[in-house]
């Protein structure tokens, strides 16, 4: 099992990032670039937790996971893969923490990752053995900024100054 482990920093609030974990509206692909909306399926989503499949073009065809959300744990999302094309499971999850930290957030994000043992599985698994800290940790960044860029847009306008 390959574990990728990224802290950062965002100017937002932590449950403004945390929020963004387990926001499965149109909204997520604008946030998290590597689920496509078209690859997008929320089979349940309740006050805690969700059941969700996501998936992306990645090469020739589609990379997806099933994954059992749950947010029930003050600052943290931790999605649980149960089913996919890539990822073994049991033993593949995602994690993204935010606690307070200055005028925002640090946020942690961890990929735990077990490939299948059969050709996509393998070929992705060494991909991101070989290259998976560099890609995520970019990705990150991509995802904060993606998610400040919404929220920027997104608030409401002050008067202008007369």
């Amino acid at each position: 099992m390959t574990t990728i482990y990224i802290t950062t920093t965002s100017r937002l609030p932590p449950e403004r990032v945390l929020a963004a974990g387990y926001d499965f509206s149109s909204r997520r692909a604008a946030v998290l670039p590597a689920v496509g909306t078209d690859h997008l399926e929320v089979h349940e989503s309740g006050d805690t937790s969700g059941d969700v499949t996501e998936g992306t073009a990645a090469g020739i065809g589609v990379n997806w996971e099933r994954c059992r959300y749950d947010w029930s744990q003050p600052g943290a999302v931790t999605a649980t893969v149960i089913d996919s094309n890539v990822y073994a499971f049991p033993g593949s999850s995602w994690q993204l923490r935010a606690v307070p930290s200055g005028e925002g957030s640090e946020v942690e994000m961890t990929w735990e990752r077990k490939f299948q043992r059969r050709p996509r599985g393998m070929f992705w698994g060494t991909l991101f053995a070989l290259l998976g800290k560099p890609i995520f940790g970019k990705y990150a960044k991509d995802v904060l900024a993606n998610l400040e860029q919404l929220e920027k847009s997104n608030a409401p306008e002050s008067p202008a100054a007369g």
